[in-house]
């Protein structure tokens, strides 16, 4: 079986029903079959006779057909995104449909999507009248991150955004939106590395990252952020502090406070950005093991460098390259999220990356 979603039923103030898609392998092929629930919990499978298989006209009948993604029709019913191989000459990347019912689906031409090879949907929603796709892009064995895709009607076409193409560029395989009455949320997991320095789903503890907001600036660029519910996560204040003899702007200074991550941690500061594009980099190191650990390192435009790295600032090595493309305060707020193997930092509440950190065994921070 594959994954899918859930979705109400557009009658729903009629019937109360909520459905379910999950993809099948009867005989040769991929199939995606349907069920359906009036509480979430309990969920009956609604047979054969709603088997969505591909449509030839436009897609591989062997290919790849699972995980819909729904959002509301213009007029009624709902249309539909899902992975999908669209046949050679399409234009496409993943299938479109649309249903009047919710559990009957016609297939769709696939959208012109410009520029982009095989992958997975992840969801799709209207933000400011634009729509927004998150894409988990085939670029390697080793890489497959969350891109996002852009269109001006629910059809398309679809191209990269101008901006933030790659929305997170790894340990996470799928990223899905989330409504909310504070507005559009993403939540997504991320894989814990499998005792080397390679994730995988299969030998990998997976865990629920925290929810983030999507922010939209007035470019119509699709960006992650702090959401302020996440502010429910802090209990227990802790003071940190520089030792005495030492003050932030000379050598790196490493903080006295020894911090247990296994239930958490959020440090939060303010951090310079060097003033020019050849200074030397500022950032944070988090020593996970004595005299290693990982570091986030910013340049003067907040382009962020995120790998491995040695107490004494040697031996650096970039695993992550990220450039939000967005212009930073300096000096700039910043969050640190710290649990087990997972780190999140974030500058002016906007996303910088997730991360997986190679041992969950956080003892000390300083500046870098």
């Amino acid at each position: 079986m594959g994954t899918g979603s859930t979705w109400k039923s557009p009658n729903y103030e009629k019937d109360g029903k909520f459905f379910l898609n999950f993809s099948y392998w009867i005989g040769p092929r991929q199939t995606i079959f349907f069920a359906e629930s009036k509480d979430l919990v309990n969920w009956t499978s609604l047979g054969r006779e709603y088997e969505f298989v591909q449509d030839e006209r436009w897609y591989e009948a062997k290919g790849r057909w699972d995980c819909i993604w729904t959002i509301p029709r213009t007029g009624g019913g709902l249309y539909g995104y899902w992975s999908a191989t669209p046949r050679e000459g399409t234009g496409g990347a993943f299938g479109f449909g649309q249903s009047a019912d919710g559990v009957t689906w016609d297939a769709l031409p696939p959208p012109t999507a410009h520029g982009i090879g095989a992958g997975e949907v992840g969801a799709i929603e209207e933000i400011s009248g634009r729509y927004y796709m998150m894409f988990c892009a085939f670029v390697s064995k080793t890489q497959s991150p969350m891109v996002t895709l852009v269109a001006d009607a629910p059809d398309g076409p679809f191209s990269k955004a101008a901006k933030n193409y790659r929305l997170l560029s790894g340990h996470t395989h799928f990223s899905r939106f989330f409504p909310s009455p504070d507005g559009m949320l993403v939540c997504h997991h991320v894989i814990a590395r499998n005792g080397g320095v390679t994730y995988s789903l299969l030998d990998g503890r997976v865990s629920f990252a925290p929810l983030k907001q999507a922010v939209v600036d007035g470019k119509g660029t699709l960006r992650l952020g702090w959401w302020k519910g996440n502010e429910k996560m802090k209990h227990r204040a802790v003071a940190v502090g520089l030792p005495p003899d030492q003050a932030p702007g000379g050598a790196p200074v490493m903080l006295q406070t020894v911090f247990d991550t296994a239930s958490g941690l959020i440090l939060e500061g303010r951090l310079a950005l060097p003033k020019t594009a050849r200074a030397p980099r500022h950032g944070l190191y988090i020593e996970h093991a004595h005299g290693e650990g990982s570091a986030v390192l910013l340049d003067s435009k907040g382009m962020a460098e995120v790998g491995l790295m040695k107490w004494d600032g040697s031996g650096f090595r970039a695993e992550k390259e990220v450039n939000r493309e967005r212009n930073f305060a300096s000096p700039a707020t910043f969050r640190l999220l710290l649990k087990g193997s997972l780190m999140e930092f974030y500058l002016d509440d906007i996303l910088i990356e997730c991360y997986i950190t190679a041992s969950s065994k956080t003892l000390r921070v300083r500046s870098a």
